[in-house]
């Protein structure tokens, strides 16, 4: 299965990257840590750096999957 790229922001100097998930389990990616009682299972953390060259900062990207409301 092909994973779906997601577009995200370093936090700190707004460059714009793209992630893949790390499997095809936890399929959404966020800054922000999910509630405990919005996800199935855990969230993995992600940690990356920041590739633009004047900024490098490290943080997490958290990966879950969320729950489906019907």
């Amino acid at each position: 299965m092909m994973l779906n790229k997601a577009k995200l922001e370093c936090p700190r100097c707004h460059w714009i990257f793209e992630m893949t998930p790390p499997d095809g389990e936890h399929m959404v990616l966020s800054l922000e840590k999910p509630a405990a009682d919005r996800i199935l299972g855990d969230a993995r953390e992600v940690r990356h750096t920041c590739r633009n060259q004047k900024c490098k900062e490290t943080f997490v990207v958290y990966a879950y999957t969320p729950i489906d409301f019907l």
